[in-house]
């Protein structure tokens, strides 16, 4: 993937306005990840309450959901939030079947952070053979935070286990204390690639920028960018395969 595709996506000036509506660029960007929050939340419902393809689907609406944002534990933390938000609702149809919705859930849950920790992993790569582009502050920071990512995803589901229905509250209490308990697909993932990416890292030789200035600012918006870049790529190649599989279905329910 070329440098261009990485960095399409620049943020606007902090202080810049809206000529439409006075809003600062950064009160226009969280006022469109709340209606993307929402839009996630609504779409777990539905596929929830439908109750086929599940997991396929979760998986793909949390890539979709990462690859829009920032990929920091904050934006991790509000993408599980949205989408258990959702499942609570699909889930009231289920009946005895609940708990076996809510597993999928989970399960492509656990799918999509995958996904969101491998494209972090070759945007981290990907700085190490242009360590002069980076500062090591900011290397550090995605690092940890990907270092991070299981603890999130299992904090946010004992804190949504708090909420909801007694139903919902229970078998995802349940379920949050089991993953702790057993380990997750994120945490496999995880050691597996701690096994090595940190002393990559460390081979990289010194970064180029200091954690200073403008330049500093630019580089670690650039490695958030190319994290996105790969995460949209996923976000795409899902998209597809997802439409693929409706069209033979809909082939098959007409012969």
């Amino acid at each position: 993937m070329s440098q261009d595709n990485h960095t399409e996506q620049k943020s606007e000036p902090e202080t810049a306005e809206s000529p439409r509506t006075g809003e600062t660029a950064s009160e226009a960007t969280e006022a469109r990840r709340e209606e993307a929050m929402a839009h996630l939340e609504a779409s777990v419902r539905e596929a929830v309450a439908q109750g086929e393809d599940i997991r396929e689907t979760v998986r793909r609406l949390t890539v979709e959901a990462l690859s829009e944002g920032r990929l920091d534990s904050e934006e991790v933390r509000r993408v599980v939030e949205s989408v258990l938000k959702g499942a609570g609702s699909g889930i009231e149809k289920h009946g005895s079947r609940a708990r076996q919705a809510l597993e999928e859930v989970l399960r492509g849950l656990e799918d999509g952070l995958v996904k969101a920790a491998e494209a972090s992993k070759l945007a981290l790569e990907e700085a190490a053979g242009r360590a002069q582009e980076f500062t090591e502050q900011d290397v550090k920071l995605a690092l940890e935070q990907l270092q991070n990512l299981e603890r999130v995803y299992l904090d946010t589901l004992t804190e949504v286990a708090k909420r909801g229905s007694e139903q919902f509250r229970q078998i995802l209490d349940d379920l949050a204390r089991h993953a702790r308990n057993s380990g997750t697909a994120i945490g496999e993932y995880l050691a597996e690639v701690m096994e090595d990416l940190p002393h990559k890292l460390q081979e990289a030789g010194e970064w180029g920028l200091k954690a200073v200035g403008e330049g500093a600012r630019t580089a670690g918006a650039q490695l958030a960018a190319i994290t996105s870049g790969f995460l949209a790529g996923l976000a795409e190649a899902l998209d597809r395969q997802a439409k693929r599989l409706s069209g033979e279905d809909e082939h098959q329910k007409k012969g």
